[in-house]
């Protein structure tokens, strides 16, 4: 854990000093903007496509939220649909979703609040954290998103523990946030493989906070199952496609390239060969270069992507 002087006092000794002694710190407060709660409304919650399931992971994730006990971990590749999920989870059960960004750039005041000066005076802007347990108390059941959390800095995912615990609270400005009797509020957290360049690790004492899932790398039959194939033509576009993209992921695995097709790869590539079809010469030669190899940026990634594309579709790139 990262002790970090803050004060005269490590970062771990505020935590616990401001949490364990809220009477002492309420002195300093100061008015709070107040929060948009509609904005956080059940109702406009955006499902911007179909979730297909691929096995129980939404069965597993739909008892998670509702649950609203333990924080609930998904580590898995890009582009399979955590995201999507979780919109979709908390639209169909009318859970109230804070989904704002969180990574390498994250601040303490992101997360815990700050302080706003302007011509009425000064306010207090709460943070990521108190806010979630004010819109929790507001509607009942909340759902707080965090997608790749673990891009945070370790010290910065400190902050992280008291609402992730049996507290449920957090301190911010003078107070203690607390979740209210009979109130929930879902944690998730969505990671990508530390193998992923220049993602940090997720702090042991965070992760011990945490339940979850592992989702692997999907199957041939699992990628079938939720693309849409309409005009992809299976022996000459589909076969191959799904064989170049076990074939790349096998390449990450051995370090040879860093990036792996995802299930939102695969949608990006059937939509646009489908609308470049009619359109131009040579459609699928387009769409592998629009699509596959323009996600390989390091030259010697993308020449070696190019020769397994020539060689598992028959072109030449």
């Amino acid at each position: 854990m990262v002790n970090s002087r803050q004060g005269g006092k490590t970062m771990t000794e505020e935590m616990n000093y401001m949490t364990e002694q809220p009477e002492l710190v309420m002195q300093t407060g100061i008015p709070v903007l107040p929060i948009d709660y509609a904005q956080y409304d059940p109702s406009k919650i955006d499902v911007w496509d179909e979730y297909i399931p691929i096995g129980d992971e939404k069965a597993r994730l739909t008892m998670a939220i509702m649950e609203g006990t333990l924080p609930y971990l998904i580590e898995s590749e890009k582009g399979q649909g955590k995201t999507l999920l979780t919109h979709t989870i908390c639209k169909e059960n009318g859970v109230a979703l804070i989904n704002e960004p969180i990574g390498v750039g994250t601040k303490k005041s992101d997360l815990i609040g700050s302080k706003e000066i302007n011509r009425d005076g000064t306010f207090f802007s709460l943070g990521l954290l108190p806010k979630a347990i004010e819109i929790a108390n507001h509607y009942g059941h909340a759902c707080l998103y965090g997608d790749e959390g673990n891009s945070q800095e370790h010290e910065i995912q400190q902050w992280w523990h008291s609402i992730c615990d049996g507290r449920r609270s957090v301190v911010a400005n003078g107070k203690q946030y607390k979740l209210k009797e009979g109130c929930k509020l879902s944690i998730i957290w969505t990671i990508n493989p530390v193998t992923y360049v220049g993602v940090n690790s997720m702090a042991e004492a965070l992760r011990s906070r945490f339940i979850g899932s592992a989702w692997a790398y999907p199957k041939n039959t699992d990628i079938q199952k939720v693309v849409d194939w309409t005009d992809i033509a299976e022996n000459a576009i589909q076969m191959p496609l799904l064989t170049l993209a076990q074939d790349i992921y096998s390449l990450k695995l051995k370090g040879d390239v860093e990036y792996a097709l995802s299930i939102r790869d695969i949608v990006q590539f059937t939509h646009h060969f489908r609308s470049i079809q009619d359109k131009l010469p040579h459609p699928l030669e387009t769409a592998l270069s629009e699509v596959i190899m323009i996600k390989f940026s390091e030259p010697s990634e993308r020449e070696l992507i190019r020769l397994r594309i020539n060689d598992t579709f028959n072109v030449s790139l």
